[in-house]
């Protein structure tokens, strides 16, 4: 095998790995979700967002940052502002929807 080949099979089976942690994906234009920030803990939750958990509510893990947050709220504002879609890939713990990755349609 060629030095390139082996290296392109080497950063796939990284992208492989990374996505399949995420149980679930939803993608959606996020025109009825509720964006909800609460003081300390987790800070900010999406409501109705047509995810499989309780009340569509999908929040981030403790250990996110405020950036990772801020950067979610963005996008979903955006999103709501453009009618483009938003897709969130997020793991089911301890019977909670916790958020892993996100993006915004081009």
């Amino acid at each position: 095998m060629s030095k390139k080949l082996i290296t392109l099979l080497g950063v796939m089976a990284a992208m492989y790995s990374t996505t399949a942690k995420a149980d679930n994906e939803i993608y959606v234009v996020p025109s009825g979700w509720r964006l909800q920030n609460y003081m300390g803990g987790s800070g900010l939750v999406a409501w109705f967002t047509g995810s499989t958990c309780t009340n569509g509510l999908l929040s981030f893990s403790s250990t996110a940052t405020a950036d990772d947050r801020n950067r979610f709220f963005s996008a979903v504002l955006s999103a709501k502002l453009s009618g483009k879609s938003v897709g969130v890939f997020y793991e089911t713990a301890s019977g909670s929807c916790q958020i892993t990755s996100f993006y915004l349609q081009q």
